[in-house]
């Protein structure tokens, strides 16, 4: 698995969090993420792989979003379904 250092941080703040995190993969830019299964959503907004570093595959920022938002642009909750 994939040691990432993950910087998170909130919408027009510079209140950045850093942890290392093992990910199956390195998630790409754009994707959403979750640390914990009770933690916030975070986007990423830009990865950087790091080969040179043995230990570490990547570093990814990550933006805070509001979950219920995303999930509600994304899924189509508010159709009608006809079977």
């Amino acid at each position: 698995m994939p040691k990432v250092f993950v910087h998170t941080h909130n919408m027009g703040k510079a209140n950045w969090e850093n942890q290392y995190f093992d990910f199956s993969r390195v998630p790409v830019e754009g994707e959403f993420f979750a640390l914990s299964s009770d933690s916030p959503w975070y986007q990423v907004e830009l990865i950087v792989h790091t080969p040179f570093k043995e230990d570490l595959a990547a570093e990814i920022y990550g933006i805070k979003v509001e979950h219920e938002k995303v999930k509600g642009n994304k899924l189509s909750l508010s159709a009608k379904f006809e079977f």
